[in-house]
């Protein structure tokens, strides 16, 4: 994720107050420190490697599966 956005010239770093946390950049601006690569909106940033298509896997479920996990990071609005 990180390589695809910093040749598409964004920049992808961690702010000091959250290690752990990357986050997605315009080259010459700090904005917008969206903390994911792949996302609806954001226009502002696709053409430095932000994606909206999703990562996917798929598991076969057995009998010796007591639960499924569906889950996302959220789904976020933008302000009108």
């Amino acid at each position: 994720e990180a390589e695809r956005i910093t040749q598409c010239q964004g920049r992808v770093f961690c702010l000091e107050d959250e290690p752990g946390v990357h986050r997605v950049w315009l080259p010459d601006v700090e904005s917008p420190g969206l903390a994911m690569s792949r996302a609806f909106g954001d226009y502002c940033i696709k053409q430095y490697g932000l994606i909206s298509v999703p990562e996917v896997t798929q598991r076969n479920i057995s009998s010796n599966d007591q639960f499924v996990v569906l889950a996302s990071d959220g789904v976020r609005c933008p302000i009108l």
